[in-house]
């Protein structure tokens, strides 16, 4: 089997784990690592085995399929460039740095499938690929209402964007594959401590049909924290992302009455990124379609905006 040619495009903290995975993969090769910094780029090439390019265009005509884990201020402009070469892409989230990028990223998708129909474009929303999340997804589970936290110590990365674009990005796309969904109203309140972004941010969605969600993302904590306790009909889910653990606790008829019985549920751990780029990978070569598309990518960071708008109303009422 021919293996898919790939380019990783920025090796940063999380880049560098892209380059590892497609290095290591047995579907693909990787062709170059791409990075503006010539120290870093040659450093993440020579561990891995390849070469060092310093631009997304001369990586283009060497590759099937790009893997873009650059900052999001270059995804819209990268994004376009791989889509107008007629190669594959996963874009590492958020879609986009803006609406009107996201926007134009999909206008340009839909352009180039006209060339080429079967061009995969996914995004990097891990957390659908954690094992624990594809069970309780398995499972059907369908929440009612639901909580989620993300929380951790400053990470001095990302202070480009609020903790929303940041991290809670990951839940809101969760959440709406969960509900199945779309949101139709937003309440949200943050502040910013460390940077001149909103860094703790709590917000609660109103999902059609009558569902609601509580989400909560913070960078300024102790400690990591990332969870989602969710509630069912006659069911409840509690979900530990960091551990990949699920338990599941139901409302049974038993002899006596209604009893609530633990679901025994077995997990087989595994690294999120890693089964989300094999998945990618599988995408592009024809072997399956198990990846988070744009569309779907752009309708989180629609909610997302959503959140931003509240919690900015939120600010300036504080401040009024």
């Amino acid at each position: 089997m021919a293996k898919l040619r790939v380019a990783v495009s920025g090796v940063g903290s999380l880049g560098q784990h892209h380059a590892r995975i497609a290095a290591a993969s047995e579907r693909t090769e990787l062709v170059a690592v791409v990075d503006p910094n010539e120290t870093r780029g040659r450093e993440i090439a020579e561990k891995f085995g390849t070469q060092w390019l310093a631009t997304l265009a001369a990586a283009l005509p060497q590759v099937d399929a790009v893997q873009i884990a650059a900052p999001t201020g270059f995804h819209h402009g990268l994004g376009i460039s791989v889509l107008q070469a007629g190669k594959h892409v996963i874009m590492e989230k958020p879609l986009a740095a803006t609406l009107v990028e996201g926007e134009a990223l999909l206008t340009a998708l839909a352009a180039a499938r006209k060339a080429h129909p079967s061009l995969v474009a996914a995004v990097g929303h891990l957390e659908r690929f954690n094992p624990a999340v594809q069970k309780l997804r398995e499972l059907g589970f369908k929440p009612r209402f639901a909580e989620a936290t993300r929380v951790s110590p400053f990470p001095m990365r990302s202070m480009e964007v609020d903790v929303i674009m940041d991290v809670m990005i990951h839940d809101l796309d969760l959440l709406l594959a969960l509900f199945g969904k779309p949101v139709m109203s937003v309440e949200a309140v943050g502040i910013p401590v460390l940077t001149k972004y909103a860094d703790v941010v709590n917000a609660r969605l109103k999902f059609a049909g009558g569902g609601f969600a509580t989400v909560t993302a913070s960078r300024v904590a102790r400690k990591k924290e990332r969870t989602l306790r969710a509630f069912g009909e006659n069911a409840y889910a509690s979900l530990d992302f960091a551990a990949q653990k699920l338990e599941i606790l139901r409302l049974m008829s038993g002899p006596e009455g209604p009893q609530i019985q633990p679901q025994t549920v077995d997990i087989v751990e595994g690294e999120p990124l890693k089964l989300e780029l094999e998945a990618f990978y599988a995408a592009c070569l024809g072997e399956g379609s198990d990846f988070v598309q744009w569309q779907e990518a752009f309708e989180a960071m629609r909610v997302a905006d959503q959140v931003q708008q509240s919690v900015a109303a939120s600010l300036k009422e504080m401040q009024g």
